[in-house]
Parts: structure tokens; C-alpha cells; sequence
């Protein structure tokens, strides 16, 4: 690799890694600063704890990624993933994704969240195993609609299509990194 490469592959792992760490402050600060002004917001110290270790978990897992790819498209479909397993992760547990929090059926959504972790290791990180695990997602999200809907709960439409597009868009993504011979 080039002097010119090293530096511009340094330069851009520094702007993901300022970006992404920054970002994780300012999610876990939006909260503190919302309190302030409205009382419609009210977090715990326990809330604030759990934001933060989920944050530091996906932003652990993103440095990771920095430091096991140096393609672009690999880490764009890794931000993606990471991304959408994050707001499960949160969405599931601050109001539940199949009604209430309180739902039994909510269990459920923890199998993706498991199917994505152990999916990624059995892959081995690489783009075209990544690529199927996401398209495996799309269509297990897919299937907790299909559940919800036969059990007559509610998970509405909507989230179910946004979550189907994160994982889908992260299977375009590592796919292509895996067609281009990167990761």
C-alpha cells in the first residue's frame, strides 16, 4: 500500500471513528439535555447505564470493524447492521416491538438479535456469509410480522418495513464488498 493510501485509509478511519463515537455521546446526552426543558422525558440513572453499555457494545463492535476492514463498502454494510440491531435492541426494550414491553412475544425479537451475533461469527466476518445472514434477518423480521399478525398482536406495518430495508440494505452492501473481493 502507498504512503498516499495508508494516509487517506488513516484519515477516514479517524472521521468513522470521530463520528461514531461522537454520535454515541450525543445519543446518550440528548436525553440529559431533553430533561431539562420538558418533563415529558425522564430517565433514571439505570436508564442512562443501560444506554450506555449498549452504546459502547455497538460502538465496540464498530472498532472492530475499523480494524478488520479497510473497505468502505464492508464498513458501510457493517454501520447498517450495527445500526439496526442497535435500535432493536433499544426500541424492544424501551417500548416493546409486538405491543407492550410486557408482551411475552417481545422474547421473540431477542431471536434475531441472537441469529445476528451468532451469524456473524459463524460467517467469520466475511462479506458474502454477512450478506447472507442479513438476508436471513430481513426474512426472520419478516416472520415476526407473520407471527404478530397470526397471534393478533400489534407490530405495526411500518416497523416491520423499516427494519426488513436496514437489513436488506446491509445485504447490498456486503455483497457488494464481497463481488469487489474486499473483506
Amino acid at each position: 500500500m502507498s504512503g498516499e493510501t495508508v494516509k487517506l485509509v488513516n484519515g477516514q478511519t479517524t472521521l468513522l471513528r470521530t463520528v461514531m463515537w461522537g454520535g454515541a455521546a450525543a445519543l446518550l446526552l440528548a436525553p440529559a439535555v431533553a430533561m431539562q426543558f420538558t418533563t415529558e422525558v425522564q430517565w433514571s440513572l439505570y436508564d442512562f447505564a443501560l444506554m450506555g453499555v449498549l452504546l459502547a457494545v455497538a460502538c465496540g463492535v464498530g472498532e472492530l470493524v475499523l480494524r478488520a476492514s479497510e473497505s468502505l463498502t464492508f464498513r458501510l454494510g457493517a454501520a447498517v447492521a450495527i445500526g439496526t440491531t442497535f435500535v432493536l435492541v433499544v426500541g424492544n426494550l424501551a417500548v416493546g416491538l409486538i405491543g407492550a414491553e410486557d408482551k411475552p412475544a417481545n422474547v421473540w425479537v431477542w431471536a434475531l438479535v441472537v441469529m445476528a451475533a451468532v451469524g456473524a461469527v459463524v460467517s467469520q466476518f466475511r462479506a458474502r456469509g454477512l450478506s447472507r445472514l442479513m438476508l436471513a434477518l430481513a426474512a426472520g423480521q419478516g416472520g415476526l410480522a407473520i407471527y404478530a399478525r397470526a397471534t393478533e398482536q400489534d407490530l405495526p406495518l411500518g416497523v416491520t418495513l423499516i427494519f426488513m430495508a436496514g437489513w436488506l440494505v446491509a445485504a447490498a452492501l456486503f455483497d457488494r464488498a464481497a463481488r469487489e473481493g474486499q473483506a
